[in-house]
């Protein structure tokens, strides 16, 4: 265990949102630990701004591209700097940082690569193989000394956040129990087809009697295809081009009966919130990157290496093809699409929703009364 207690903490996370959505387990726990210390994050721009509203976190820092203007702001002021990933640059950052004590991964490389890591690291972590990336912050704390019992992923939101998105539900319309379906992904190989989306959408109004409510990211060509995939519906859904944060998404997602997606990082805030959800894989590799599941185990994993599989209030949908996980970005001819998502039919998605539904509404609503 770390003696002395840290007072001022930092956590680098240069990755993608998903990543740093998948930090906020840590951010716990290292205020559980210390609960009087000071926590910081090094995050990269457009990645970590929903952490300035986490009443855990003090500081949100941003790593530029270009340039590294950062290293002042962080220069020797942290009794422990944190790097939550093997990459030189995180690792730099923690080094300048740390002024009592560091920790860091390093890649199962030759001896010479990470000599400079094992000697300067307090704690030198060899970076794991396939764990969920929820759980590295758990071999953060474990190296510290500390036993975890629960790994949480959180968001938050504020009241202006819940003024934003109760007054743009009202103003168009949407006035009763509603459906989020966000048919987007950072790439075009994880994307599932719009006709599709479409009828499960339109499906799910008519069992269910929801209101559908359409997102995407404030992205132009999203909210072009956005746009375009309404018209396919029969019940026009309630449309949210790109107009919430990740805050205010969040809270959209937690008041929500029900959520569709894909392997993208509004797939992981549903999952902070406990909405029951279904989210359709392709070729990612979902023992790191399925939606975390607060209420399972520490060491949850998907029980399998692909297929159909559930965890809680969420189901994964993924082909049970032997080339599934394959990790590429598409393959064949197809212009990018993956064929073993593309292959992913409708009906799969809504018996996976109805079975779903029958066991984890009742007792959502019930919570939510209480």
């Amino acid at each position: 265990m770390m003696t002395p207690l840290p007072k001022t903490i930092l956590i680098v996370n240069i990755r993608l949102i998903g990543d740093v959505i998948l930090t906020t387990p840590l951010i716990g726990l290292l205020k559980e630990a210390y609960p009087a210390a000071e926590i910081d994050l090094l995050v990269g721009r457009g990645t970590g701004e929903f952490l300035e509203k986490d009443p855990r976190v003090r500081r949100v820092l941003y790593s530029e591209k270009k340039g590294k203007g950062y290293f002042r702001d962080i220069f020797g002021k942290y009794d422990l700097a944190i790097n939550l990933n093997a990459s030189d640059r995180g690792n730099i950052a923690i080094l300048l940082a740390g002024r009592k004590a560091r920790i860091g991964f390093y890649q199962g490389a030759a001896f010479w690569h990470n000599i400079w890591k094992k000697l300067l690291f307090t704690f030198p972590i060899p970076f794991p193989g396939y764990i969920h990336v929820a759980r590295i912050g758990q071999l953060v704390i474990e190296a510290m000394g500390f036993r975890v019992e629960r790994l949480k992923a959180k968001v938050f939101w504020d009241v202006a956040d819940e003024k934003t998105v109760r007054s743009a539900l009202s103003e168009k319309g949407c006035d009763s129990p509603y459906f989020v379906v966000h048919p987007f992904a950072r790439w075009d190989y994880k994307y599932w087809r719009m006709e599709r989306f479409a009828e499960v959408s339109d499906a799910l109004v008519e069992r269910y009697g929801w209101q559908p409510v359409w997102t995407s990211s404030p992205d132009g060509n999203e909210i072009e295809i956005l746009r375009e995939a309404a018209r396919l519906c029969r019940h026009r859904p309630v449309l949210i081009p790109g107009e919430f944060s990740l805050n205010q998404m969040t809270c959209l997602l937690a008041r929500s009966s029900f959520y569709l997606g894909l392997d993208t990082a509004i797939s992981h805030l549903a999952a902070t919130t406990g909405v029951p959800m279904v989210a359709l894989y392709g070729p990612t590799q979902a023992e790191r990157w399925s939606p975390w599941n607060n209420d399972g185990p520490v060491a949850q994993q998907c029980p399998a290496l692909r297929g159909r599989q559930r965890s809680g209030y969420m189901v994964m949908l993924q082909k049970e093809w032997e080339c599934v996980p394959c990790g590429r970005a598409g393959c064949g001819d197809r212009g990018g699409e993956s064929p073993c998502l593309a292959a992913i039919e409708v009906e799969e998605v809504l018996d996976a929703v109805h079975s779903l539904l029958g066991t984890t509404a009742a007792k959502r609503e019930e919570s939510r009364d209480s």
